[in-house]
Order: structure tokens, then sequence, then C-alpha cells
């Protein structure tokens, strides 16, 4: 048995399948005529290739992001005009280098080779500056070169620039347009230029051949004969894409957007050895290949930065798919757009597999371009937008900056340089070779700060070396934090308190009151209730909902305009062992009945005016205005509610904006603990008042309903028409000797504005303003800090079922 046949035998069916499966599509796919040399010497239509960079510079005119730099060091003695006749004749044997792009005669862009002229390097002389300015020199230089933008009509699309240092050192510049280049042309250029001045150097003809080919007959051969290949897999990428979310949605410090520079920054990136080991070993058990591997951990850190389960990914390829086409100079690099499915939460090892399988079907289909591609498919686009995807990803072999011996001790040594523009939103670069696996994250700087691509470096090296270490964990479970990180998340968790919340608060709101059975409780209009008075009265309506069949843990409705009562009513129904379920009076009647049912209230508390908005309520319903002489003959002493920390407090529901409102049930514990943490950290020794202006239907009614009452400060509880008035709610405030608000930023920022504008006076006595609820802007910040120095502003944020808050922040 043959060594392939061996090979062969061991594949699993399925792998056996696809291999067949790829095979046949090359077979067809190779079946195009062959390629010959086009008949006449005038203008010949663009590559597919070509028309995408025309069309690119058509819409940036003078951009420089399609610049392809090239920076070699020459050490040795240097015979120069050997390097430029050398330099000279590689340009005339590569049309490519002197071919310019116009309109043709029916408007289409042609391109036209111009003949090969005398050839001049241009050299500017350094050696008499001192050293270290001569490299500072030659450096602004060539980022000069590589900024410096082409005219494509009118040429020469390659720019060679020697930079003499001194008599042993030399830097040489090339600058050349992607429209005529790419990676491969330009490693054929460097190993043509040095056999050439090898030969010249010692009085040699050229030792080179001929090209058989040349760039612009590709062009005509692939408008004329890939048709039937083009349609094929055409219709395998139509499939293949179809339903892919065109937008990768990574977090940005920057919003994208067209007025963005296109600048490219580069964060290095170094993987253990032990890692790169461990990676090829992983790709040989899977029968994968290092940049299958690597690529999958890509898409899993992509997919877990992002959210998204469905990830495409950009990968270059040479493009150059038969052996006549490798001696060629010009642009054939193609992209393939790796689509990965990292739905169900896969292990490493089947997301490796997934991608393993999508690269080899991708590769198969290599020869539609890319432009065909964008242009038959038309994807989302625009000019921050890169079509299908926003990531890439490529893998070297090896570092291209290793020195090779030019002729008689010259060496030349590629400088290592880096991208000037970034062409997608964020591309890892790695290099493989014997020192291990290393690169960079390259990144458009108006999008993301240094800082961030930074962290992001290390979160991607920890989940590559956890993916390397244990490929049979699912993705959720691979690391992302660095050891420092994830040493910094517990320094700063470290906030464990010993916070009193076995007691619910009704039974603290009662020992407040026994301590200060006179102060105000509730302030409401012209309305005020002692302490005493709101004790008696909240414990009478606990004994009345007893009385009408109201147990412990079970949801209390309360449905009441902004008041007193209400106040009276949320501690009356703790103190019952219930929980409230806070209703705004503004819903429509349909939605209270749902929210009542779907909470399975037993009772409601209201008055009679709202009661008649739901007359088929089929709980106990308790008026507070007509029950008054019922309730008020009740027993004011206090009773054991049969509450405790794992007791329901109240239940409150989110908005339903994205479907059927859903209940959250908030336990004692829960609030106790909240309150505590609030009061140490927010309002601390001194304290402040703080407004009630969030419906009780709102979960931030918490931080302003409780507080006060727990301090033996008075709750002030403000009307519904100076809440919904930014104007009539600063005059309010402007009241207090000692005060704060507490809101959205949204009403918080029109209040700022009517001051602004002199339509409400500035409260001298607003110590603190507490925001939440939505996004809280830097320039929000920076207008009150203007009108507000001393200040304190808090920044809060949580979801319901948090308790109130998650995160909150003195900013």
């Amino acid at each position: 048995m043959s060594g392939l046949q061996e090979h062969l035998s061991k594949l699993s069916p399925e792998r056996r399948l696809l291999l067949q499966k790829l095979l046949q599509e090359k077979a067809r796919d190779t079946g195009a005529s062959a390629l010959r040399r086009r008949v006449g010497e005038g203008p010949a239509p663009l590559s597919f290739a070509q028309q995408r960079f025309w069309f690119m510079d058509r819409m940036e005119p003078g951009s420089p992001v399609y610049n392809v730099p090239v920076s070699l060091r020459l050490r040795g003695g240097l015979d120069a005009p050997a390097l430029e006749r050398a330099l000279g004749e590689t340009v005339r044997r590569h049309e490519a280098l002197r071919t310019v792009f116009g309109a043709g005669a029916d408007g289409d862009p042609v391109q036209v080779v111009r003949p090969a002229g005398t050839f001049r390097l241009p050299t500017v002389d350094l050696a008499g500056l001192p050293s270290a300015e001569r490299e500072r020199v030659a450096a602004r230089m060539a980022a000069a070169e590589m900024w410096h933008p082409f005219d494509l009509e009118r040429g020469p699309l390659i720019r060679p620039l020697r930079v003499r240092l001194d008599e042993e050192d030399t830097v040489l510049l090339f600058t050349l347009h992607h429209i005529v280049s790419d990676q491969w042309s330009v490693d054929l250029l460097l190993r043509e230029v040095m056999e050439l001045y090898s030969a010249f150097a010692h009085g040699e003809p050229s030792p080179l051949p001929e090209p058989e080919l040349q760039y612009a007959d590709y062009a005509v051969w692939q408008r004329e004969h890939l048709g039937e290949v083009v349609e094929r897999q055409l219709a395998y990428w139509r499939e293949r894409l179809a339903g892919a979310p065109p937008v990768l949605d990574l977090p940005a410090d920057h919003p994208p957007s067209a007025a963005l520079p296109v600048e490219a920054g580069s964060v290095p990136l170094r993987l253990s050895g032990a890692a790169s080991r461990a990676l090829h070993a992983l790709a040989r058990r899977e029968g994968a290949t290092p940049f299958m591997t690597l690529l999958a951990g890509w898409h899993a850190f992509l997919a877990r930065y992002s959210g998204q389960e469905d990830v495409s990914v950009g990968t270059p390829v040479a493009g150059r798919t038969r052996p006549e086409l490798e001696g060629i100079f010009g642009c054939f690099v193609n992209t393939l757009v790796i689509r990965a499915d990292l739905s169900g939460d896969p292990t490493a090892r089947e997301l490796l597999g997934r991608v393993r399988e999508a690269t080899l079907e991708a590769e198969s289909h290599q020869d539609l371009p890319f432009e065909r591609l964008v242009e038959a498919l038309q994807p989302e686009r625009g000019p921050h937008l890169t079509p299908f995807f926003q990531a890439m990803f490529t893998l070297e072999n090896q570092e291209r900056t290793t020195p090779v011996e030019a002729t008689d001790g010259l060496r030349m040594e590629p400088l290592p340089g880096k991208e000037q523009s970034a062409k997608v939103d964020i591309k890892l670069e790695l290099v493989d070779d014997v020192e291990g696996m290393r690169g960079a994250l390259v990144y458009r700087r108006g999008i993301r700060d240094a800082a961030t691509v930074e962290r992001m470096a290390e979160h991607l090296r920890a989940l590559l070396e956890g993916m390397a270490a244990d490929p049979d964990r699912r993705l959720s479970q691979l690391p992302l934090l660095a050891d420092g990180e994830r040493a910094r998340l517990a320094e700063w968790n470290a906030t464990e308190s010993p916070y009193d919340t076995e007691r619910p608060v009704h039974l603290r709101i009662s020992e407040q009151a026994e301590r200060t059975p006179d102060a105000v409780a509730v302030r409401s209009g012209d309305a005020r209730l002692s302490y005493t008075e709101l004790e008696r009265r909240a414990t009478r309506l606990a004994r009345h909902l007893r009385a009408r069949g109201v147990a412990p843990d079970q949801p209390v409705g309360l449905l009441l305009e902004r008041g007193a009562d209400a106040v009276v009513a949320v501690l009356g129904i703790l103190r019952a062992g219930a929980a409230y379920l806070a209703l705004d009076p503004g819903l429509p009647d349909e939605r209270l009945r749902f929210l009542l049912d779907d909470a399975g209230a037993r009772a409601l508390v209201t008055d009679a005016a709202l009661a008649n908005r739901l007359p088929v309520f089929a709980g106990a319903v308790v008026r507070l205005d007509t029950d008054a002489d019922a309730i008020a003959a009740e027993c004011a002493e206090p009773f054991e509610s049969g509450a405790d920390a794992r007791s329901l407090a109240y239940v409150i529901y989110t908005s339903g904006s994205t479907g059927t409102p859903k209940g959250v049930l908030v336990e004692h514990r829960g609030l106790s603990n909240y309150l505590a943490f609030f009061d140490e950290q927010v309002l601390g020794e001194e304290g402040f008042a703080l407004p009630l202006v969030s419906r009780l239907s709102f979960d931030a009614h918490a931080r302003q309903l409780f507080p006060p009452l727990l301090r033996g400060e008075s709750v002030w509880v403000l009307p519904e028409q100076t809440v919904t008035d930014p104007a009539a709610l600063l005059e309010a405030l402007a009241g207090e000797e000692r005060v704060s608000f507490g809101g959205v930023p949204s009403l918080w920022g029109a209040m700022v504005e009517a001051i602004r504008a002199g339509e409400a006076p500035k409260p001298a006595g607003l110590r603190a303003v507490l925001l939440g609820g939505e996004a809280l802007s830097p320039e929000l910040v920076g207008r009150t800090r203007e009108l507000f120095p001393d200040v304190a502003i808090w920044n809060h944020y949580g979801p319901t079922e948090a308790t109130v808050n998650t995160t909150v922040a003195r900013v």
C-alpha cells in the first residue's frame, strides 16, 4: 500500500467524501483554457482586483491607503550603478511596473503599458549628518514616502528612493500601489533585484529569462475565460454567505464614522513556547493546520468580545492558483470570507472542526474574485464598513526581516514596517516559526485607543493559551483575563461589609420611629406625617389587609397617585408580610389588569376613583378613602408580620419594550443589602435630602423612599406636575438647604439647560446628583461641573433583577 493510499485509508468516511468533493470541484474549476499572451499591445481591461482599487481611488482620489511600502537595509560595500541598473532591468521586465490607468473609448477603465525608458534611482545622501540624526531623518523620509499618494493616471506606480547613510550603510525604499503589486510580487521584486545586482556588479549579463506572460495577459484571460468558473463558485458563495450578519459588533472607544482617520495602530502579541507547541499538536491531532487552529481561536475571541454566534473573518490568499501565474508581477491576492458557526457553545475542539471544514470549502472556491463577490451580493457597506467582515487574519511561516546575503559581503535586511493605514476594523497578524507564534493586533486608531487594544491582545493570548491547554473546554469557559486583571478584579470586588440583611426594612423603620417619634417622616405638599403617625397608619392598614385575607409573601397591588398615602400603603403592605406591586396610574386599564393577574395579586390598595378602572379584579380591594373608617378602627399595636430576610419585599415589572413585561421578585435581604450599601457609600455621614422623584413602579424609588426613613429624616414626595417639569423641579430644589437630585440623565440634562438659559434658579443647596436608567454622557458631566463644581455626581447602573444597582461610581 502506497503512503498516499495508507493516509487515505485512515480518513473517516466523512473526510474521504469531503476530499472527493474538493478534488471534483478543483477538476471542474481548472478547466479554463491555458493562459496565453494577449493579442496586440494596446489598452487592456482591468482585472477584477484592479477594478476594485480603481473604484476606491475614484471614491477617495489621492488616498495612500493602498500604498505598499518596502524598506531594506543594505550593509556592506554597495555598487550604486549596479543597483540602479538592476532596478531598471526589473522595471523593464515587468510591464505592471510601467502600467498606468485611465478611461477607455467606451468610458470603462483600462490599463496602458508604457514603454521602458531610462531608469534613474533618486538618492539622498545623509552621510554628512551626525549618526543619530541620520537615523531620525531616514525614518521621517520613509514615513513620508509611505503616505505620499500616487496618481494612477500619470504613474509611475513604483517609487524607489536610495538613502545613503555612509559608505557601508544604505536604506533602500520602495513604495508601490496595490493595483500593480501584492506581497508575492514584492518578494519576486526583491529576489530579482538581488540576482540582477549580483550579476551586474560582476560585469555579467542578466541571468534571468524573459517573462513569458505579463499581468495584462492575465487580466484579458480572466475576463474571457473564467466566466463559467466564476458563476459556479458565485452560487456557492451566495448560499454560504446568505443571512450573515453585516456587522461585527465589537466594543469601540469611538463611534465609527467616515470622518475618522484610517491610520493604523499595532500592538504586539506573543504566545508562550508551550502554547505554540500545544497548538501545533492540537492541529495535528485534528487533521488541521496551524492556520486553521489559530483562525478558530480568533473566531472564538471575536465571538466572546461581540456576543455574536455567527462570525465572519477575512483572510488573504495568494490567488495564484495556476503554475504559470507564479512568475507574473501584479496584483493577484484574493480575499476569502471564513464564516464560522459558534452556536451551541461548542468546545474549542468542536469549533476547530467547524472552522477546518469552512476553510477547506472556501479554499476550494477561491477563484471567484472578492470584488466580483461584492458586486454580485451587494452587502451592506460604507466608508468604515468592510463588506462581509470587519476582522481579518493572516499567518506567515517566517519573519520577513531575515538578512539575506546578496553578493560580495553585501547583506540585505528587510526592515520591519508598521502598517500605516488600517483597511479593516481589526486584524490579527501572526508569524509561526521556530521561535513560536508571535505577531500583532493591527487596528484603526480612529475607533480604538491603544490601551484598549493592549487589553484585547492580553485577552486573546489568554484565550489561545487556554484553548491549547484544554481544547475540550467550551468557548464560554475559555479564559480571557490576564493574571494581573484577575488580581485587580478580585481587589476591586473585595467590598464585602457586615451589613444587616436579616431584618426586613419595615422593622428597622419601626426602630427608627421609636428613636424619633415626633420627627417628620413624610412631606407631601402641605401634608406632614410624624414617625408615630406613619407607624400607626401603616400598622392599621397591615391589620386590615390581614383581615381581608392577605398572607405573608403574597403580592398586593398598589395603585395610588403620588402622596403621603402611597408611602403609608408601601409600609402597610410590608407590615402585613406581603410584597407590594406598585402600579403606575398612567398605564392603560388593560395593562393594569395584566400586571395584577400575572403577579397573582391577592389584594389591591387604591382609592375609590382609581378602583373604578378595575371593576373585575377578583381580589380584595382596599380603598384608602372610602374604607378609611374601617382601617382606622384596626388596632395600632405592632404585630409579627411573618416576613424574614428571604421573604418578598416587592414585585416590579420590566417595561416590556422587547415583548411581554416580566415580573421580578425582590427579597428583603436584597433590598436591605442595597440600602445598607447606599447609606454607607453614597449618603455618608452628612447625608442629604433626596426627593421622591421616581415612580414607585420603577426600582429607583427604593433609594429615594427608604433611606430617609432609616435615618430619621423625612421622605419628600413631590407632585407629578413638579417632577415632569424641569423648571418647577428646580424651583422646589432651590428651597432646600441640603438637597440632592436623583433621576434619569435626560431629565437632569433638561434641568441643566433650563439653568443655563436663565429659565430656572440654580439650587444653592445642591449636594449631589444621582443619575441612572440611561447612558450618562461625558458632555452632561462637563456641563454639570461648570454649574456645580463641588457637587458629587454619581452614576448608577444595574438590572432590576439585581435589586436596583450592580455598579455605582462617583464621576
